[in-house]
């Protein structure tokens, strides 16, 4: 008999009993969904924690491969950097600095070089021809100029291209490394060197103006013609 109240059905054990069991295949049933849908969640966990960690391997090869790629360029650019100077400094840096040695360094060789010369050499710049005028024999000669390195042949080249020109270091400067070096210090001190080496060697002779301590160069050949 169905109970039509609830004052009936509590009053009716069986009934009770019966309404239990059919409370508890409903919750079993919906237990079982539940388990159901957990273990595909746990499986679909577990695939996708596999699938990050073939990824978190993947990326860490790939951190590793860009890391030694990166290594790879900075050496490579360095090496090319370096070949790059080396060879800027044959062409150019290297040239210089044996057309323009160290003042002190120079002036000890020269020194040295004076020192050590052969004593006739000087007795014949006082020797005399036979009609009585002086020879200057201690003039420099082509082999002398061979040696000045390609620096010091260009600037005597320029030099003795404007014979009338006196030769100011920043005026020297302009013309060996163009109208930039207008403004440079240590281009007017290069072409300072250059113009102290030249006029050692007597390819130029250096005047001093009256009215300063200010001085100028010349060609030898400008100084003899005046």
């Amino acid at each position: 008999m169905q109970p039509t109240d609830g004052a009936t059905a509590s009053a009716n054990p069986s009934w009770v009993v019966a309404d239990m069991g059919t409370l508890i295949h409903q919750c079993d049933a919906k237990l079982a969904e539940h388990d159901v849908q957990l273990d595909r969640l746990a499986s679909g966990i577990a695939a996708l924690e596999s699938q990050m960690a073939a990824l978190r391997s993947e990326r860490e090869q790939v951190v590793v491969t860009r890391e030694r790629a990166l290594h790879v360029q900075e050496t490579l650019l360095a090496a090319a950097q370096a070949g790059v100077a080396l060879r800027s400094g044959q062409l150019d840096g290297g040239a210089e600095q044996k057309a323009v040695p160290d003042p002190d360094e120079r002036d000890g060789t020269d020194s040295g070089a004076d020192a050590s010369a052969d004593p006739t050499q000087s007795t014949a710049a006082g020797a005399t021809a036979g009609d009585g005028h002086a020879v200057a024999t201690d003039a420099p000669t082509a082999c002398d100029a061979s040696k000045l390195g390609p620096r010091g042949t260009q600037a005597l080249q320029i030099i003795n291209s404007a014979p009338g020109q006196k030769w100011t270091p920043k005026l020297l400067a302009v013309r060996l490394e163009g109208q930039e070096a207008e403004a440079d210090e240590k281009a007017h001190n290069r072409a300072r060197a250059l113009l102290d080496h030249l006029a050692k060697k007597q390819f130029v002779a250096k005047k001093h103006l009256s009215s300063s301590r200010r001085c100028y160069f010349v060609t030898t050949t400008a100084t003899e013609a005046a």
